[in-house]
């Protein structure tokens, strides 16, 4: 495999000019994610450019396929819409404005009392700048403060409902992809950047307290914390193996409670007098009595053929099996 081969994916928080110039000075391929704020032309592209497609990992997924001159090179772009950010950046504008409305109702409960109100017209503006201060407020609330007027009649605010319908139905939910494979299609480019979760699972599981957990190391030497990493490195890779198995099973739980599951599966040595006198006592293994879902998930990982055979137990209930 050669430098050519590879195709680099980092997010936006990772962009800047100088480290894309660092790519660009690469030969291997990339993804990437920009800031949609600072793309606004992009942003602007209205949802009935978008296509979709019926088939493949994002089938349904409405996207739009350009160029744009980014830091000086000519990339390629892909735009596409996620329902779920979509639903989550709804959800969170929802709450601030939930809160900024409860915070102005008692505000003007305190002006509606004599003698009160801010000391000065900074002081004002400060209180209506931290109220607006959450992500995309300013576009949709607008908040105005009559000095002239008395008691609550002083504050007053709007919500902008045609605002507020333009960011979710034509802003929120849109992400901008860069890259220089320009021989992908757009489902290509939008699988490897979304390929970004697996790697971020695989951290998020290597600090597990309970398993595959990196730390704590007791080791000082870099030798010992090389072996060690790769110890840890090779249990993961075993346990995405152990994975794959259950989700072939149908299994849908996290590694993390498979694990938990398998743990509670027991195999029990029965000792049984060989018959002479002076002769050793046979040794057989058993497993315990346990849910058939978690049988059925162990003997998928453990395979029958020697040196572990399953035989049924004719004195064993039918989840009952010796290993």
């Amino acid at each position: 495999m050669s430098l050519q081969d590879v195709t680099l994916v980092y997010d936006r928080g990772n962009l800047s000019e100088k480290n894309q110039g660092l790519i660009d000075s690469f030969a291997c391929g990339y993804v990437s994610a920009l800031v949609p704020a600072q793309h606004r032309d992009l942003m602007a592209i209205p949802l009935s450019s978008y296509q979709s497609v019926s088939d493949g990992t994002v089938a349904g997924v409405p996207m739009h396929r350009t160029t744009k001159v980014v830091w000086g090179s000519e990339r390629t772009v892909v735009l596409y819409l996620s329902e779920k950010l979509r639903a989550g950046q709804q959800r969170g504008l929802d709450q601030h404005l939930a809160r900024a409305q409860k915070t102005l109702t008692a505000w003007k409960e305190r002006l509606a009392k004599l003698r009160s109100g801010a000391r000065s017209q900074k002081t004002i503006e400060r209180s209506i700048e931290r109220i607006l201060a959450p992500q995309f407020l300013k576009r949709v609330l607008t908040i105005t403060y009559a000095e002239d007027k008395k008691g609550s009649e002083r504050l007053a605010w709007s919500v902008d409902q045609v605002a507020y319908d333009q960011l979710c139905n034509d802003y929120f939910g849109k992400r901008i992809l860069i890259s220089n494979r320009n021989q992908w299609s757009s489902q290509e480019i939008i699988t490897a950047y979304r390929g970004q979760s697996l790697i971020e699972s695989a951290f998020r599981q290597s600090k597990d307290d309970e398993h595959f957990a990196m730390r704590p190391q007791f080791h000082w030497t870099d030798q010992k914390i090389h072996v060690h990493a790769f110890i840890c490195l090779l249990a993961l890779m075993m346990g995405r193996l152990i994975e794959r198995t259950a989700r072939k099973l149908g299994r849908t739980e996290s590694l993390s409670a498979l694990m938990d599951e398998l743990e509670s599966i027991r195999l029990a040595m029965i000792l049984t007098r060989s018959g002479a006198k002076a002769g050793r006592a046979r040794a057989e293994w058993m497993l315990e009595k346990a849910e058939t879902k978690r049988l059925q998930l162990f003997q998928a990982l453990v395979p029958n053929a020697p040196p572990f055979v399953y035989t049924q137990s004719t004195a064993a209930s039918p989840s009952e099996n010796r290993a």
